[in-house]
């Protein structure tokens, strides 16, 4: 118990920290990103320099990130020498080219009282950082003037062509020739230092040549740590490379310096200024670059780090959590196979994230279960959105406050603010014995919260398949889709008591991703009461409008979005109307963002005629249809239930659909209706076969009609009290009585 309680403590220490690390990180590219175009701007600040007075300026390479070395030592050197006036670093100032060194190196720079400019060199350049260089510094080659003397930067890391950079220095040092001194800094050097030459062979004497052509006085690069000093053809070549890198071992030229250049009485001087603190002892050179490899390296990485530390550590207290826990996969059948009494009457709370006035199938769902456990005397409050929409009072619907309510193409989202106590404070009054949410995510999640706080069973309705919603979304479809939607069922699923699935193939569906918690097939019921106390005249009024021919009237209720597959629907009626000489129509009640691309496709394939788009109707509205219909035709394969499939068979429709989860337990070929797969022959054929042969199809329809009263509300109501109730015991140890 100690030892859990310890690791529970080491969990919220390294989320705090992880929390306090992502918050830092955040801070520093929201900001501390808003330094640009540095070099411009220190150019600028070069203006200052009197024209009759001298230059004087440091040159430095290879900073790498260092802090030891660079930012304690080499800076407070520069800012002791009051005689500079600016500092020209040739490259290699970052370890590598990612965001947080380079806003380390500006941190550096920043210490620094005079303007610095900073040349882009391979380091600069690794771990794609020459966007982020531009970014921050400006250009890759550039060149600026100060007084009598003009400097010219290149771009030695392959991003700039070889040919377009020769071609723009000969016009710059064309350019130069008023000017009566001539600087170049470059990264790598065009000459051989005793290794690799470190830049090819061709490119490496048109330098040379064109600098001692174009008489430049000095070149200046950090292509190693070290210091070189020489003359080619009449032009001074400096290596500077020790300005924090880890130094060569067993090279005396080897050490922390930076190269001062003065320009005065129409002379130039250049001197070399160590650091005082290197050693030419071999141990010394070794454990310094231990040093600067630990400091560098940590320093400029130590936020990533700590972060991936602390990440590791809660992946390790989370595997060990889970490995820990010790998990039963299977029911306590002795206390689940006590006798339930009926007679208890219960007191159930639902949570949805959608319900009237939104005409959908989970609303109906919702609604008709409600009715029916109120029929058994249950007491049923549901918390719902409060819609703009006026709605009818009702004390059994909780209207829950909208963080926000957008109205898109496909869909309106009335999202709640499941962080209002307001919730809670009504829940908390009411005495409730069970919590029955309908979605696997928000107010799901906070009927989830409110169970575990009270101690209540929570039971999940498998409504929706979530996976073929993914095309609405803007990114991540494919992740969506065959992935993060099956995970989002699976870990819902997993901390509620009990699940009830629509269909027997939805069933299998969530045992298939995982979910091991009691499940029931509880099928939305039929409302018989709309279809009772229909008029028949009415019924009457829509035959009289539509068979006009004595067609074959063919129903569709569907919301006319993407992936209820209106379009194979159309395609299908297309084929039948080529292939059959039998008149009928077939109109398809809904509405929906796909409604005017469907009215397109109606006029561009000739159904104008035969295919009615009746728009969304009231559900009462809905059963008069199908009463006045023949055959129900169905193309969506995205349903876990298919409930309108039930419906329609309610009101004596036999059924036509593709085949999937959400209807293979429901049609039976040839008994009530025909499945087949998405096959646009296949499925006109078999309604082409029932509009042909009118006997069998009036027996299917009454097959269809005695198939569907099996699905009653108090058949639903009875299926769903005897879970609650299972679930209660388990949850609770309550036991009821008659």
């Amino acid at each position: 118990m100690r030892r859990k309680k310890s690791l529970k403590i080491l969990l919220f220490i390294d989320i705090a920290l992880l929390v306090i690390f992502i918050s830092y990180k955040s801070y520093l590219f929201v900001f501390e990103a808003d330094f640009a175009s540095t070099n411009i701007k220190n150019i600028q600040r070069l203006k200052y320099i009197k024209a009759d007075q001298g230059i004087s300026f440091a040159v430095l390479g290879n900073i790498k990130s260092s802090l030891d070395i660079f930012d304690k030592k080499i800076v407070k050197k520069i800012n002791n020498d009051n005689n500079l006036n600016f500092v020209i670093s040739t490259g290699n100032a970052v370890i590598a080219g990612d965001e947080d060194k380079y806003r380390i190196l500006n941190k550096s720079l920043n210490k620094i009282k005079i303007p610095t400019i900073i040349g882009i060199g391979e380091k600069e350049n690794s771990n794609g950082g020459a966007t982020k260089f531009y970014d921050h510094y400006g250009p890759y080659y550039f060149s600026y003037s100060v007084n009598n003397a003009y400097f010219i930067f290149l771009d030695t890391t392959g991003i700039t062509s070889q040919e377009w950079q020769k071609a723009w220095l000969i016009a710059e040092l064309s350019a130069s020739d008023k000017y009566k001194y001539k600087f170049v800094i470059m990264n790598k050097s065009p000459f051989d230092v005793g290794k690799t030459e470190l830049i090819n062979k061709p490119y490496s004497d048109f330098l040379r040549n064109t600098f001692s052509e174009y008489k430049v006085n000095a070149v200046f690069t950090s292509g190693y740590e070290i210091f070189d000093r020489r003359e080619i053809k009449g032009v001074q070549y400096f290596i500077s490379g020790g300005a924090g890198g880890a130094l060569l071992l067993n090279n005396e030229n080897s050490f922390y310096h930076y190269i001062k250049v003065n320009i005065r009485n129409d002379e130039v001087a250049y001197s070399v200024i160590n650091d005082d603190m290197s050693s030419s002892k071999i141990i010394y050179r070794v454990l310094e670059n231990i040093w600067y490899y630990i400091h560098a390296i940590f320093y400029s990485n130590f936020f990533n780090f700590i972060l991936m530390l602390c990440i590791l550590i809660f992946l390790g207290l989370v595997i060990n959590y889970k490995v820990t826990k010790s998990v039963n996969y299977y029911n306590e059948f002795e206390e689940a196979s006590e006798s339930i009494e009926n007679s208890g009457k219960l007191n159930i709370a639902m949570f949805t994230n959608n319900y009237f006035p939104f005409i959908g199938g989970v609303p109906i769902s919702i609604d008709r279960l409600a009715k029916g456990l109120r029929r058994q005397g249950h007491k049923v409050v549901i918390f719902a959105p409060k819609y703009p929409l006026k709605t009818i009072e009702d004390v059994n619907v909780i209207r829950c406050n909208l963080l926000i309510y957008y109205k898109s193409k496909a869909f309106d989202f009335a999202i709640v603010n499941i962080f209002s106590s307001q919730i809670e404070k009504v829940f908390s009054t009411q005495n409730f014995d069970v919590i029955h949410v309908h979605h696997p995510f928000w107010m799901g999640t906070k009927g989830l919260e409110l169970g575990k706080k009270y101690g209540l069973p929570v039971i999940l309705t498998y409504h929706t398949r979530l996976e073929k919603y993914a095309h609405n979304l803007p990114v991540f479809k494919l992740t969506f889709e065959n992935i993060a939607s099956h995970k989002l069922i699976k870990i819902f699923s997993q901390k509620c008591d009990a699940i009830f699935a629509p269909t027997n193939s939805a069933s299998e569906y969530l045992a298939n991703i995982g979910v091991s918690r009691d499940k029931a097939v509880l099928p939305t019921g039929v409302d018989f009461d709309f279809y009772n106390n229909v008029d028949v005249n009415e019924v009457n009024l829509i035959t009289k409008k539509y068979k006009l021919q004595n067609e074959v009237i063919l129903c569709s209720v569907s919301r006319l979005t993407v992936e209820k597959n209106i379009y194979f629907l159309l395609e299908g009626i297309k084929r039948i109307k080529d292939n059959s000489k039998v008149p009928f129509k077939c109109i398809i009640i809904g509405d929906g963002p796909e409604k005017q691309n469907i009215l397109k496709t109606i006029e561009n394939r000739g159904l104008k005629n035969i295919v009615i788009l009746a728009g969304a109707l009231c559900p009462k509205e809905v059963c008069k249809y199908y009463m006045a219909s023949n055959i129900f035709v169905f193309s969506s394969e995205s349903e876990t239930q298919g409930m309108v499939i039930l419906e329609a068979m309610a009101g004596k429709c036999a059924v036509v659909a593709i085949r999937s989860s959400g209807i293979d337990d429901i049609i039976h070929n040839e008994y009530n209706g025909f499945k087949t797969k998405a096959d646009l022959d296949l499925w006109s054929e078999k309604v082409i076969y029932l509009i042909e042969h009118p006997e069998i199809l009036e027996c299917m329809c009454q097959n269809a009609y005695d198939f569907s009263k099996k699905f009653s509300l108090d058949a639903m109501a009875t299926t769903t009290v005897d879970l609650y109730k299972k679930a209660i015991i388990h949850k609770r140890g309550v036991t009821f009585h008659e």
